[in-house]
């Protein structure tokens, strides 16, 4: 049985992360320039959310060893 994800920006294949707190959006990648893309928080959600995949896991991993690299445990992401 597949598990439902929620659909935010953390889960979404648009999504790329600057750091363990945020992330920009890629929707119009080739339309602006990577500047201005907007950055999002990785609970934020919209309605152009696809499905990333492995990707939520990957991210979710990282985000914890920086944040247990910088201290702050293993804060609910």
């Amino acid at each position: 049985m597949k598990k439902q994800y929620d659909k935010i920006c953390l889960s979404c294949q648009h999504y790329h992360l600057v750091d363990e707190r945020q992330g920009k959006c890629r929707l119009d990648k080739g339309r602006i320039e990577k500047s201005e893309y907007p950055v999002k928080q990785h609970q934020d959600a919209c309605g152009s959310w696809k499905d990333g995949g492995q990707q939520y896991f990957i991210r979710v991993g990282w985000i914890k060893s920086v944040r247990e690299r910088q201290g702050e445990g293993s804060q609910r992401i």
